[in-house]
């Protein structure tokens, strides 16, 4: 694992004193993917947004030894992107705008880009697959195809450390994979990424590390053969799971498993005089050990 570039001593930040995160000390190292998880309220997105300083919480955060609350925004944004869970720019601005908004903390002039700099910006386009949409509004996009110009945008800043909040949230399976193998291989390059994610299968498949929240603290921390257990899951999620450990690549997989005794007092009501749920099997294939389907194959 790579040098630590970041490293977060007793951070601590409250919404007039609901919610947010408490006590929270982690590493964060080049060239690695941390995965976040926790239930929703957890503190998983106010974590990011002290990790990018746009709050301002109680302890200490330091990027290469340095404090952040002394790096100037500028310098701040030549190495570390944020990506929040939505899209919170203007609908009007072409995807080219967009993108190219990436480079702004590297041009040297007020407002003209340079070549290198229109380079980059269509580079990052064809990698995420959106350089046909260039001259398009991202207010007329799918959800698929805006996240992939956020990600564009990140792309052509060229940091070293990626934020993400939920970057499969509201994509199909094919798009969530390309969003997450776009990560991993930019972690591959070097590039430290910090991703929260809701689901359990994409943190278990593609995170080096997993952080764990419940109620604003950091619970656990480490690879995910090492932290993700059915214990863990049910005491931090309320949830019943099976875990099967894929054979080839010795990840996790997570199965959950309805238990009438975790829903809450109005699913209950509703189903009133039901024992218990049902657990759905399928009996063609038997056992708990992880396969392919056979028209995956």
């Amino acid at each position: 694992m790579g040098r630590v570039v970041v490293r977060v001593e007793g951070v601590s930040w409250s919404y007039d004193g609901v919610g947010g995160i408490r006590d929270v000390s982690l590493e964060i190292r080049e060239g690695e993917v941390l995965g976040v998880i926790g239930p929703n309220g957890s503190g998983k997105t106010t974590l990011l947004r002290c990790l990018a300083n746009l709050l301002k919480p109680h302890g200490a955060i330091y990027l290469d030894g340095r404090s952040l609350e002394g790096i100037r925004p500028r310098e701040l944004a030549k190495t570390l992107s944020y990506i929040p869970s939505e899209y919170e720019g203007q609908p009007s601005l072409t995807v080219y705008d967009v993108v190219s908004a990436g480079r702004t903390p590297h041009m040297r002039g007020l407002w003209w880009e340079s070549r290198e700099d229109e380079e980059i910006v269509w580079e990052s386009m064809r990698v995420m697959g959106v350089d046909g949409l260039a001259g398009r509004r991202v207010g007329e996009l799918s959800s698929g195809e805006r996240q992939k110009v956020r990600l564009a945008r990140a792309l052509a800043q060229r940091p070293r450390i990626i934020l993400v909040d939920e970057p499969t949230s509201h994509l199909d399976p094919r798009n969530q994979i390309e969003i997450m193998e776009v990560l991993r291989l930019m972690a591959l390059r070097g590039v430290s990424v910090v991703a929260v994610l809701h689901d359990l299968n994409l943190a278990s498949a593609y995170s080096d590390r997993i952080l764990v929240l419940k109620d604003g603290r950091a619970v656990a921390c480490g690879k995910p053969s090492e932290i993700l257990g059915e214990s863990l899951l049910r005491d931090v999620f309320g949830i019943d799971v099976r875990i099967l450990v894929d054979p080839e690549l010795g990840r996790p997989i997570i199965i959950p498993l309805m238990d009438k005794e975790l829903l809450g007092a109005g699913l209950k009501e509703y189903l009133d005089g039901v024992k218990e749920l049902p657990r759905l099997k399928d009996t063609a294939h038997p056992g708990g050990t992880a396969r392919q389907g056979k028209d995956n194959r």
